[in-house]
């Protein structure tokens, strides 16, 4: 069987790009299987176009957030669902520096645009803020496990789609072909997975666990806004909240670990001045990269394989806008074209990590 594309992985990368070549009129195939320690779906689904730390825009927020309610939105309407939400976000000060910190950038440096408003005293009963907070406006959130999920359906009526995990002793790079499936377009979208992937294993990927909480505060039904400092408190439905997230290089073991759940609550008590119930607790690996920028191209080899990978903490904020310029770069394009992204990932490159013997 020959496709035009073949996308190997289903996270939040591979899901975009999936629908933006299928808009396109191209005809692909899916490969994918649920991993335990995937990032997608336990992600928190932020799409937030502000530093909380700096309190400075993220790069390319203005490109990137109208790109990504927009995109949704078209995804919603055209599998029948509904998963994102605009929710703002309450900075919650930890001390005077950072409200001045914070009140004099938004003076000073265009931050009114994002800054709705500042909170000067504790407005929320059941938070610890003596020192005010500020609630950011441009923000929302995606339910990544629905967005996928309704996604999955919609592919599986749609195109071709192997669950299964790719095995690459039955993939012929040069011929690509794998099995009995053939394209001149073999996109890998693994996530931290391409640490393993023999054609991709150079890439700078670092993967990053992240923990999340799912709490339940029988004392607030449901607050419109998420909170945020140090870990993020995402409202979910009656009385449930989820709370993350957690950073650990080093111990990339699937499941939730003890001291994942200590930093959580620890976190928790600093911000909260109510009960509250532990209801689950999840991990995934993120596949982040130093510089915090995306791995998207070509092969400086391989002229049949490609990745677009990285998308990291902000995946859900940027992963559209990267998406589409990815997808219109393969479909409109000659291969040759060397954009700025095939000359980032060919920067990395080391032929002998890349060859693959089976």
């Amino acid at each position: 069987m020959k496709f035009d594309f073949i996308i190997i992985g289903q996270g939040l990368a591979g899901t975009l790009l999936a629908h933006d070549l299928i808009e396109a009129n191209k005809t692909i195939a899916i490969i994918d299987v649920h991993i335990t320690s995937a990032a997608s779906p336990v992600a928190a689904g932020l799409i937030n176009p502000v530093s909380m730390k700096r309190c400075i825009p993220s790069y390319n927020s203005y490109l990137y957030y109208p790109r990504a309610i927009s995109r949704y939105r078209q995804i919603e309407k055209k599998i029948d669902s509904s998963f994102l939400k605009e929710k703002p976000i309450l900075r919650v000060f930890s001390n005077d520096k950072v409200k001045n910190d914070w009140q004099t950038k938004y003076s000073n440096t265009n931050m009114d645009y994002y800054i709705s408003r500042f909170y000067s005293k504790n407005k929320f009963s059941f938070l610890n803020n003596p020192h005010g907070s500020a609630e950011i406006h441009l923000s929302s959130q995606i339910d990544i496990n629905k967005f996928l999920q309704s996604s999955r359906n919609f592919f599986k009526k749609n195109t071709v789609f192997l669950e299964e995990r790719f095995d690459f002793s039955l993939f012929d790079v040069d011929q690509a072909i794998y099995k009995k499936l053939r394209s001149d377009n073999f996109i890998f979208c693994e996530g931290f997975r391409v640490k393993d992937n023999p054609y991709f294993n150079w890439l700078p990927i670092k993967p990053n666990k992240g923990e999340l909480m799912t709490i339940r505060i029988p004392t607030i039904k449901c607050f419109d806004k998420v909170i945020s400092q140090g870990v993020y408190i995402v409202p979910l439905d009656n009385y449930n909240y989820l709370v993350g997230s957690t950073y650990n290089h080093k111990d990339l073991t699937d499941g939730p670990t003890a001291q994942g759940k200590a930093s959580l609550k620890d976190k928790l008590s600093d911000i909260l001045s109510v009960g509250y119930e532990v209801v689950s607790c999840v991990s995934g690996i993120r596949p982040t990269v130093k510089d915090r920028k995306p791995l998207v191209g070509l092969h400086p080899i391989h002229s049949k394989i490609a990745v677009f990978n990285g998308l990291g903490t902000r995946g859900a904020l940027q992963g559209p806008y990267l998406s589409d310029n990815f997808s219109k770069f393969l479909t409109t394009q000659s291969k040759n074209t060397q954009n700025a992204e095939n000359q980032r990932i060919t920067s990395f490159f080391d032929g002998k990590k890349s060859q693959f013997n089976s």
